[in-house]
């Protein structure tokens, strides 16, 4: 009802990219349609029943959206969860946490409102459940939230890629994510997968297949001392990290697209072994239009959010006009077979970004190291 000039300019000013402000009534011109984020199962269920070749936009978002029905799936399994308290409404949640210590908040569907929430102690959740309140006025009361125990891991990694109606190709690729700083991912032959990520994969095959999800698809597994696999969150969609790595590492994208749309999987063709992703933040998105410049020879390496031309020069929206705070607004992407040299050549790119107030954790490659470090020595693989 209210359009913002800046949304509707996202994308515009790109040679590469031809925006258009019609769907529907431009349907008979599109010959696949992609939904690479959630909240489109609807639009994909009619687009199917139409004929259309349909990437995303699948019933099986639901298994991230539906944080309970996802324990149920587990369940139903074989797959284990942490155990978990549900309190319907912030009061019934407060009274709770007043109770415990060290549990993980989280909600269903409305990711706007409530992102993963660490409670350490009453004390320390207080202002954080005053601002909630504030927030979200009387209908947090109507909020059903999940308290979650902590899980002792010795180490953690997941699966990256897409499956075709739950089954996945014989090439795939697994990685390491530095929560909100950045990813190392590998290539391999599925067989190579670390044990914990090929056998979420293949317990939750079923469910996968029961929702004929076809569509990206990463997951991120804790792996205890006792060798349990803990699949904690699901990831059905294009997330962010890993996808601007991996689209980068695979070279036939159009053949696995169009070929999945039609149930058939098509093997990757890798043209690297390894990728890295360091996230770009800078507090200014929620605040105004950021500018952001770089060398010419790196625009390959470079992924933004949110962004458009003006005059060639390139701006980030301020985020708050989508009705959310974030600072990532982007990430840099380097592939290639030399682990060490392609870690460098991030960090250099990343040091020539120009921008207010632009941030990087420029240590955020070597605390991936000692993770997968770490990984070799407990489970036993190469990477």
């Amino acid at each position: 009802e209210f359009p913002r000039l800046s949304i509707e300019k996202i994308g515009s000013g790109y040679d590469e990219i031809i925006m258009i402000s019609e769907f529907w009534n431009r349907l008979d011109q599109f010959d696949i349609i992609m939904f690479p984020d959630l909240y489109f199962n609807d639009w994909g269920a009619k687009l199917r029943s139409l004929g259309k070749s349909v990437w995303g936009g699948c019933e099986s978002e639901v298994i991230e959206t539906d944080r309970r029905g996802f324990k149920i799936a587990l369940d139903a399994v074989g797959l284990p969860s942490s155990p978990t308290t549900y309190c319907m409404g912030l009061t019934s949640l407060k009274e709770h946490l007043s109770t415990v210590e060290d549990k993980w908040i989280k909600i269903s569907y409305f990711r706007g409102e409530l992102e993963t929430y660490h409670h350490i102690n009453i004390q320390q959740s207080t202002q954080w459940i005053n601002e909630l309140s504030f927030k979200m006025g009387p209908l947090a009361e109507t909020i059903n939230f999940l308290v979650e125990d902590p899980i002792e891991s010795i180490c953690e990694t997941g699966y990256d890629g897409w499956t075709i109606n739950g089954e996945f190709p014989k090439k795939g690729m697994f990685g390491i994510e530095v929560k909100d700083c950045g990813y190392v991912g590998k290539a391999c032959d599925y067989s190579k997968l670390p044990a914990p990520v090929r056998y979420v994969n293949d317990k939750f095959g079923p469910v996968l297949q029961a929702y004929k999800h076809t569509q990206f698809f990463s997951t991120e597994i804790r792996y205890t001392e006792r060798g349990e696999s803990y699949f904690t969150d699901p990831c059905m969609r294009a997330g962010s990290p890993p996808s601007n790595t991996y689209l980068d590492m695979i070279g036939n994208w159009d053949e696995i697209i169009i070929e999945g749309c039609l149930g058939n999987i098509v093997e990757p063709k890798f043209i690297a072994e390894y990728g890295v992703e360091i996230i770009l933040k800078s507090a200014y998105c929620n605040q105004g239009y950021l500018n952001v410049s770089y060398p010419e020879e790196f625009k390959q390496n470079i992924k933004l959010k949110g962004t458009f031309k003006v005059d060639g020069v390139e701006y980030v929206i301020p985020f708050t006009h989508c009705g959310f705070d974030m600072i990532e607004f982007g990430s840099i992407v380097v592939v290639g077979d030399d682990l060490e040299e392609i870690m460098e050549h991030a960090l250099e790119i990343a040091g020539s970004i120009e921008g207010f107030k632009i941030e990087y954790n420029s240590n955020a490659l070597n605390i991936a190291m000692e993770q997968i470090n770490d990984l070799k020595a407990k489970l036993n693989i190469e990477f």
